[in-house]
Formats: structure tokens, C-alpha cells, sequence
């Protein structure tokens, strides 16, 4: 993949390209529901693996792949609940290792697993507190060996890993401000050595883990200055 920058304009519902060096290079996109076309795009992820991009459009209830210079190359999705089908889809996340693409399907509570043509979907998750269950799954990201994806379960502040084809492994988290405990949980990130960071926004502080849960770290500030 090139050094390229892409950048989600959801108010103006388009992609814009920039270099490493913030030069703008072009842009694709306007309001709509056709090819190439989105209604309040949300997230953008790049495929190591396979070269292209993805970008969510909710409004549409769909996904859209694209080349590096904005090429529409198809797209998957309608309003519903059958595999394939979106009911408002939010984050996304790719497997770089195997080119897996993960979808958290926010309002069907679940999540959907694509090959890298968005074809052949695996599915899973619904509304619940159980294990493998979500009220309203917000963030998702996978491990950097493509062995475990985590998926930040806002609803009942907790994370649930599962493998690739969605059996699920663990989970941790429950609602507070003690350690390893979420209030609103709002991001989810894994580094090149597989340390999770998860976001609170009404605590105001980052956590940082191990694959398994473990509370490693955590970094808590409030107000403006930097840190």
C-alpha cells in the first residue's frame, strides 16, 4: 500500500486523499444512494492485505469497497436483518494477516464477517447480556497475529473476544470506575504487540490490557491541557 491519508468528510458525504505530507490529491463521494455515493460515511479502514479500502455508509445501510484512488469496486448491504444486511452497521476492522473484514452491526446487535469482496458473511451475536451477546455493540478491532477480534459491548460496559469465525473466548468489564470496571466505554484499539487500550469517556481515562484482560495500565486525566 502507498503512504496515502484518507480522511472521512461525513458532513460533505466524501473520501478525501491526501500525502504524507498533507497535500490534498483528490477526493470521491456526494450525498446519495448510488455507486460511490454515501449518506453520513462513519469509518474507513485500508487492507494491507488485499489493497482496497472500506468505508461504512450508514445511511445507506451498506459497505463500499474502493482501489486507492476511489475506484468503486462494489458494495454489500440493505436495510434488514438476514446475513449481508444492515440494520445502522458502525465500526469496522480488518484482519490483516487473512484480509477478514468485521462489521459491527449496531442496531441487529451483532456482528458480520466478510471475505474481502464482502461476500459470504458469518454472523453473529444478538440483543442480551449473555456470553456472545451485545446492547449496542460500539467498536470492534482484531489482534495483529489475526487470531482474536474484540468487541467493545457499550451496553453492558464490557469487552468479549471471540476468534475469527465468532465462538467466543472471554469477556471482562462491568460498570463502575474501579479498576478493569467501564463507564462508557467508547474505543477500542490494539497495538503491533497486541496490548488493548480501551477509551472511557465518562471516566476520563484510557486502560490498557493484555489479550486476555488483564488490567495492565491506566492513564486518567480531566480537562484540557495536554496528557
Amino acid at each position: 500500500m502507498n503512504s496515502w491519508l484518507y480522511v472521512v468528510d461525513k458532513g460533505n458525504n466524501r473520501i478525501q486523499r491526501f500525502n504524507s505530507r498533507g497535500t490534498f490529491l483528490g477526493s470521491w463521494g456526494r450525498e446519495g444512494g448510488g455507486d460511490g455515493q454515501f449518506r453520513q460515511p462513519s469509518d474507513l479502514i485500508l487492507s494491507r492485505a488485499k489493497g482496497s479500502i472500506y468505508v461504512v455508509d450508514p445511511g445507506n445501510n451498506r459497505v463500499q469497497r474502493f482501489d486507492s484512488k476511489g475506484y468503486h469496486l462494489g458494495s454489500r448491504g440493505s436495510q434488514g436483518d438476514q446475513p449481508g444486511e444492515f440494520s445502522t452497521p458502525g465500526d469496522m476492522a480488518v484482519d490483516h494477516v487473512d484480509g477478514w473484514i468485521f462489521i459491527v452491526d449496531t442496531g441487529n446487535h451483532r456482528v458480520q464477517r466478510f471475505d474481502s469482496k464482502l461476500t459470504f458473511p458469518i454472523v453473529w451475536g444478538s440483543e442480551g447480556s449473555g456470553i456472545g451477546q451485545f446492547n449496542t455493540p460500539g467498536d470492534i478491532a482484531v489482534g495483529p497475529d489475526g487470531d482474536w477480534v474484540y468487541v467493545l459491548d457499550k451496553g453492558y460496559r464490557r469487552v468479549q473476544r471471540f476468534n475469527t469465525r465468532g465462538e467466543f473466548s472471554r469477556e471482562w468489564g462491568s460498570q463502575g470506575d474501579d479498576e478493569g470496571q467501564f463507564q462508557a466505554p467508547s474505543t477500542i484499539v490494539i497495538d503491533d504487540s497486541g496490548f488493548i487500550y480501551v477509551g472511557d469517556i465518562e471516566s476520563h481515562r484510557v486502560q490498557k490490557f493484555d489479550d486476555r484482560g488483564v488490567l495492565l495500565k491506566e492513564w486518567v486525566t480531566s480537562g484540557i491541557d495536554g496528557g
